[in-house]
């Protein structure tokens, strides 16, 4: 690209006048700022900094990092020493799909609403899996090959502005065929070793591996990727978030990713980055809960949005600057990095006019500048522009019939402010001497996960990481006798089966994994597992509406922030039925509101499997339900009435079943309520009304 194509900040004439006639003076101040950054070394003062992102050296003083994959390229480990050099300098300003999906487009020789606007690029470049798959520029839909390759041409020109690549993933739901948002199956248990659709895993993996393996600079050099794999799992709306997968299943997944990539495709410009959804009011536990552990993430983040009808409220600009410092916090201490992998205004971005807060970079910005702790998070990435309509994240410039977005002034001032960095400030990203520590072996057992039901015989798989030998053998609780487990060359992981003896059956036991190393060393792992018989859940019906639906009510029916969509009712229906000849009916408005179905009561539903719903929409005459309607079941448990809920399903014309798997929700001994939302498009208009039918809970045979 033209070299007059990159710039490291846009200056006015005046500017560069006054530039011209001090350069001098700038010059001095320049050598001597630099003496006090090269001696530093960290980024904020060394008082302020004592103990943090110490690197150790070897004995000629190369920086040692300990990272996810000691085999990284030399330009992965520097990367990752850059990042944790400016923590605390500055925070790399980052944007999803940057030079593929603008708004404003231009005569420029590469689109990008970030350049249009300030005169520079991004200093991260982002991409997804769905661009692999043809699903999102540069892909080509239906031909994976060449979207492969379009990909990786975008990444390489994104490479030679100067920026750092990301890539995040929205895999399709493996068993359904079904997208990342289908969560009528939880599809997790069946890629994992051993399930039934994880060779079609083993092929997406595959293509992943192909894009980072042949992503090279001119040089021949592995260019290196931040990989994102299966963020916002605390969340409900991804096929693999928590009321969907259990913990255990989850980290088995991230771990079974992490392994496949490295150690059998050979995949070594890898830094891996956890991304749960915030917040979490600054508490480390809520953070970690689904935690794969250290050995398999180098970048500690977090996905925050903010809220469209109220941003920029002091509430959430300290919620973010909590959790970023708790972060921060975190990943000093396990010597990582922190991120916030993904922001924006909302959701669904910023309205292109009538938004409610015009300076909400600089405040996020700033509330990000004022805590110690959260000004050393290492970059911030938004997501791509889309569309005007729900996704929109950078402000235009100029556009078509748009002209300037009513946020532009104040994107240019976080632009402009010299603690944000963008792709023309980063120099001497990858030149950096960094060594990989060796790793310490690993043991953990990748099948059955904890809480798994072991029906019959199962296969036990354990993965030694690390090691070049080990005698490995398994025992269960209250057996002496101890199996050996052997080695599969394919797969690297050590297996054998068990046969739970009868006894067993409606209980749980432990299985231990010992493994003993050549050198003498001993690793041992166990899980807690179910036994179970085999035999079908069985259903137990709670509310068929057949006579009243006296217990149900629609959340604050005067209106409010619960019932947006106006709804009315609820009353017995005798027009549609799933079974029986009656179901529950409430009416409501279309526009983008929600309302809830709800039955409030103490009820015990331990040991409960799921709870699952039946449920159609009707539209009134001349109504436009735009995108859909969608509904989820939920329960609220414990004594704060936390929420938990199936995921969004879309309703139409016919009944259809909403499954809420239980198994990983916690406080069921306690749940307060039960219910339904029902949830419209913005873009939709007119009325409708839900019919709700055969309300079940289902629970293990024995």
């Amino acid at each position: 690209m033209p070299q007059s194509f990159r710039v490291t900040r846009k200056l006015t004439v005046s500017a560069l006048l006054i530039l011209a006639a001090i350069a001098a003076a700038v010059l001095i101040w320049a050598t001597a700022r630099q003496a006090e950054t090269d001696t530093a070394d960290g980024g904020t003062p060394a008082s302020a900094e004592t103990g943090r992102d110490a690197a150790s050296s070897d004995d000629g003083g190369t920086p040692v990092v300990s990272l996810v994959d000691p085999d990284a390229s030399p330009m992965t480990r520097s990367l990752f020493q850059y990042l944790r050099e400016s923590r605390g300098k500055r925070i790399l300003f980052g944007h999803q799909h940057a030079t593929t999906v603008v708004i404003a487009l231009t005569g420029n020789p590469i689109q990008s609403d970030v350049y249009n606007s300030t005169g520079d690029f991004p200093a991260v470049f982002g991409w997804d899996t769905l661009s692999i798959e043809g699903k999102e520029k540069p892909g080509i839909q239906g031909d994976m090959e060449a979207s492969r390759d379009r990909l990786i041409e975008k990444m390489k020109e994104a490479h030679k502005l100067g920026g750092i690549i990301t890539l995040s993933t929205h895999l399709p739901n493996f068993v359904t065929g079904g997208s990342f948002y289908d969560t009528s199956v939880g599809a997790v248990a069946h890629i994992l070793p051993g399930g039934d659709k994880n060779a079609e895993f083993n092929e997406m993996l595959d293509h992943i591996a192909y894009v980072a393996n042949n992503l090279k600079d001119d040089d021949g050099e592995l260019i290196p990727i931040l990989f994102r794999p299966f963020h916002e799992q605390n969340g409900s709306w991804f096929w693999w978030g928590a009321p969907h997968t259990k913990t255990s299943d989850y980290i088995a997944l991230y771990r079974y990713t992490v392994e496949y990539l490295r150690d059998r495709k050979g995949v070594h410009n890898f830094l891996y980055v956890f991304s749960p959804n915030g917040p979490f009011s600054g508490s480390e536990k809520t953070y970690l809960q689904t935690w794969p552990g250290d050995e398999y993430v180098d970048i500690l983040g977090m996905d925050q949005y903010d809220n469209q009808d109220f941003p920029g409220r002091r509430n959430f600009l300290q919620g973010l600057a909590k959790d970023l410092a708790m972060i921060n916090r975190l990943a000093d201490a396990k010597g990582k990095i922190a991120a916030l992998s993904e922001f924006g205004y909302s959701p669904k971005g910023m309205k292109t006019e009538g938004n409610g807060d015009l300076r909400w970079f600089t405040k996020v910005l700033d509330a990000i500048k004022s805590d110690p702790d959260a000004r050393r998070t290492a970059y911030m990435l938004t997501w791509a522009n889309f569309s005007t309509n729900g996704n929109l994240f950078v402000p235009y410039k100029n556009a078509a019939l748009l002209g300037d977005h009513e946020l532009l002034p104040d994107f240019i001032a976080f632009y402009e402010d010299e603690y944000t960095a963008f792709a023309g400030d980063l120099s001497g990203v990858y030149d950096k001497r960094v060594e990989a520590a060796p790793k310490e072996p690993f043991l953990h057992i990748a099948t059955p996960t904890a809480g798994t039901e072991a029906v019959g015989r199962t296969v036990i798989r354990a993965r030694v990481a690390h090691a070049a030998g080990a005698d490995v053998t398994f025992a269960v609780r209250g057996s002496a006798d101890r199996v050996p487990m052997k080695l599969d060359p394919d797969t690297g992981y050590y297996l054998a089966e068990w046969e739970p003896d009868p006894s067993l059956v409606g209980g749980k036991t432990v299985i231990g994994v010992k493994a003993v190393l050549d050198d003498g060393t001993t690793l041992e792992d166990a899980v807690e597992v179910k036994v179970g018989s085999g035999k079908p859940p069985v259903a137990e019906l709670l509310h068929d509406f057949e006579s009243s639906v006296e217990g149900w009510a629609i959340n604050n029916d005067n209106g409010g922030v619960w019932n947006t969509a106006k709804a009315t009712g609820p009353a017995v229906s005798a027009d549609a039925a799933s079974s029986g000849r009656k179901s529950l009916r409430a009416d409501f408005e279309l526009g983008g509101g929600s309302f809830e179905l709800t039955r409030v009561e103490d009820v015990d539903l331990s040991g409960a499997l799921a709870l699952e719903a039946k449920a159609l929409v009707r539209l009134g005459e001349g109504s436009d339900a735009g995108a859909g309607v969608r509904a989820k079941l939920y329960i609220k448990t414990g004594d704060k009435w936390a929420w938990t809920d199936s995921g969004e399903k879309a309703l139409d014309g016919d009944f259809v079943t909403i499954r809420f798997d239980l198994s990983n929700v916690g406080d069921l001994e306690k749940v307060r309520a039960i219910g339904m939302q029902i949830l419209t498009d913005p873009d939709s208009r007119g009325t409708a009304s839900i019919r709700l039918d055969e309300v079940a809970l289902y629970r293990p045979a024995d």
